[in-house]
């Protein structure tokens, strides 16, 4: 039973299930890019994004007092399991990239960098993780699909990073106080801006989602950015946890959903 136990917390700690939801905006991206994504190029966002992502939320796991967060507390039990698994994500993503063009990679390689360097040199500068996770994500969905851009390309592009700073904010109000514990001279977005300022931030990101999308003739995408300000306006220090990981992971793949149930 702890095994099994285990098992889940760590699909979950390493973000499969959001890499599938990335995977998801992924192909919405090719059906409004005019492509049909390959098995290469899934291979690269499911395992990229998983690998990306857990490598960006990767904690001190001997600190004792960020060890009493549940979370670090089982990755401390389970730390080579979940790195087995995050190592394994990254090997899905190199299979995919072996196939892609050199452009590709390169452009892979600058995303690959980013997390490098925040991990390495920038993490003490806490609201970076934020930008970074959008900009990374935008290259990771975008680029296996279309490096020649055109301007509605690049601002797709830009949108689908704006899209998961914006949720990726309110997540931080959930992690503030964890955050605090493991890295006592980290300053994220809510620790300086406060929680209500963030929120405000938030919808701000939502509303040049909808703006870009009105301008690219993407019903769905104002569809999803009125969903998402309404269940941002909810977020207070005392939501469930649950609520938050709903707002993230949930709005990925109902903007898929909304977009295959539009009658165009």
């Amino acid at each position: 039973m702890d095994f099994a136990r285990a098992w889940f917390r760590s699909l979950w700690q390493s973000n499969i299930w959001i890499a599938c939801n990335a995977l998801a905006l992924h192909f919405l991206i090719g059906e409004h890019l005019g492509l049909t994504p390959n098995w290469a190029t899934s291979f690269v966002v499911f395992g990229g994004t998983c690998f990306v992502y857990n490598a960006l939320r990767y904690r001190v796991l001997n600190d004792e007092y960020a060890s009493a967060h549940p979370m670090v507390a089982w990755q401390v039990r389970y730390e080579w399991f979940s790195q087995a698994l995050m190592i394994l994500c990254l090997g899905i993503a190199a299979i995919g990239a072996i196939r892609l063009p050199l452009s590709s990679l390169m452009v892979l390689f600058i995303a690959i960098f980013l997390v490098w360097i925040y991990i390495y040199i920038l993490r003490s500068v806490g609201w970076l993780k934020t930008i970074i996770v959008g900009v990374v994500w935008s290259i990771v969905l975008i680029s296996p699909l279309a490096l020649a851009w055109s301007l509605d390309d690049v601002l797709l592009s830009a949108m689908m990073a704006v899209f998961i700073v914006g949720l990726t904010l309110p997540f931080e109000i959930h992690d503030q106080n964890f955050d605090r514990m493991a890295h006592p001279m980290m300053r994220t977005v809510v620790h300086r801006l406060g929680i209500y300022t963030t929120i405000r931030l938030s919808i701000g990101c939502f509303v040049v989602v909808g703006l870009l999308s009105t301008y690219l003739g993407i019903v769905s995408g104002v569809i999803v950015s009125v969903l998402c300000t309404g269940f941002v306006l909810r977020c207070h220090e005392k939501t469930p946890e649950f609520y938050y990981y709903f707002l993230l992971d949930g709005m990925m793949i109902a903007w898929l959903m909304i977009e295959w149930a539009l009658p165009y």
